[in-house]
């Protein structure tokens, strides 16, 4: 079940990754060069926002949950909201449950916006630098992968780039 909620709530829940992709896409290339502290910071910031995210997604369960719809369904009518092309099989009350859902599911969107700012800005970063750091990584497949080591020696107290 918990599978099934965390698939479903992919679809429509995607609030870190729409955060962190309009703070990349909102930031121009440039051609200065990441610092190892600078990415050291990011890669906590992201983490930080990571976990944020999840926190808010089980909130946006809980919310769809608390006016009588599974995510599943809340989806279905979501989706069928938002294509012209689609028809809706939902009641009127499942349309007002959907609707109640969603203002709560806003609300929470936008408390978790400042929160996510606020996590990057205690990683000693502004968002300025983090959406610039951000956008350096998705072009550059060698910050990928020192950002993917240091957030695996966080976790794991290891150095996957270091040879033993």
């Amino acid at each position: 079940m918990t599978n099934i909620k965390f698939k479903t709530m992919k679809k429509v829940f995607l609030t870190a990754g729409i955060f962190l992709f309009t703070v990349f896409a909102a930031t121009a290339q440039t051609e200065t060069t990441v610092t190892d502290a600078e990415l050291q910071k990011f890669a906590e910031a992201y983490q930080s926002v990571q976990k944020s995210n999840m926190e808010i997604q089980q909130k946006m369960v809980v919310a769809i949950e608390d006016e009588g719809l599974t995510p599943q369904r809340f989806n279905e009518i979501y989706e069928a909201k938002m294509d012209p092309e689609k028809e809706s099989d939902a009641s009127e009350d499942e349309m007002a449950k959907q609707d109640a859902a969603m203002v709560v599911i806003q609300e929470i969107q936008t408390a978790s916006q400042k929160e996510m700012e606020n996590k990057v800005k205690e990683k000693g970063l502004t968002m300025q630098q983090f959406q610039k750091i951000g956008a350096q990584i998705q072009e550059s497949p060698e910050l990928q992968q020192k950002m993917q080591a240091m957030m695996m020696k966080q976790q794991t107290g290891k150095n996957p780039m270091k040879k033993n």
